[in-house]
């Protein structure tokens, strides 16, 4: 299950709502803009991270606000680093346009947060991921992840097919470990043959 969390930070104190693919809201928080805020926000990132499979998305997004954002937006880079999660600071003027597009009403720490969470899940920041401050990192982070996992089912298929030609072509599985070796006569003949049916 992927999970979206919205953040709208005002002067002190930053609003939470996490949803999930069908837009249900699963938690809301208010933490505060204080070394233990950030460690309950910690603690909850992680909790979010260990829910999502390394195929889903844990997105964060939170709205450039003139400077206040600085604080939530370098702790969640910092566990960013240890996680999957991906941050992303949204212009104010792209959230608005997506307010008005929703008919979303009313302008609470709450709404805003759940507005954030919405524009996340419906993939507000790959459509105008011009309009984001993220940074590249988190973007070069999924790619490597991908990149390791198909390799890891790429090698685990290689090993199963190998596995699988042993047990019903022996003597094909014999040429596929010659073939790394230098080719002999004696190789080029037992190739012949495997082809013939000898």
């Amino acid at each position: 299950m992927n999970l979206y969390v919205g953040v709208d930070i005002s002067k002190g104190y930053a609003d939470f709502c996490v949803i999930d693919d069908e837009g249900t809201v699963r938690e809301e928080y208010r933490l505060d803009d204080t070394r233990s805020g950030h460690d309950q926000a910690q603690e909850l990132a992680q909790e979010w991270d260990r829910t999502v499979s390394s195929e889903e998305e844990l997105l964060v997004g939170m709205e450039a606000t003139g400077g206040m954002e600085r604080n939530w937006l370098h702790l969640f880079g910092q566990i960013a680093d240890e996680t999957d999660l991906e941050v992303y600071c949204i212009n104010p003027l792209i959230l608005r346009r997506f307010a008005e597009q929703r008919l979303h009403a009313g302008k609470t720490d709450r709404i805003s947060a759940r507005l954030m969470a919405d524009y996340l899940r419906f993939g507000g920041v790959e459509a105008n991921s011009e309009g984001t401050g993220k940074s590249p990192r988190p973007g070069l982070r999924t790619l490597s992840r991908k990149t390791k996992e198909l390799i890891g089912r790429a090698t685990d298929l290689k090993n199963e097919l190998h596995a699988l030609l042993q047990r019903v072509h022996p003597e094909l599985a014999l040429l596929r470990l010659r073939a790394h070796e230098p080719v002999g006569p004696e190789v080029n003949q037992t190739a012949s043959d495997a082809r013939r049916g000898h």
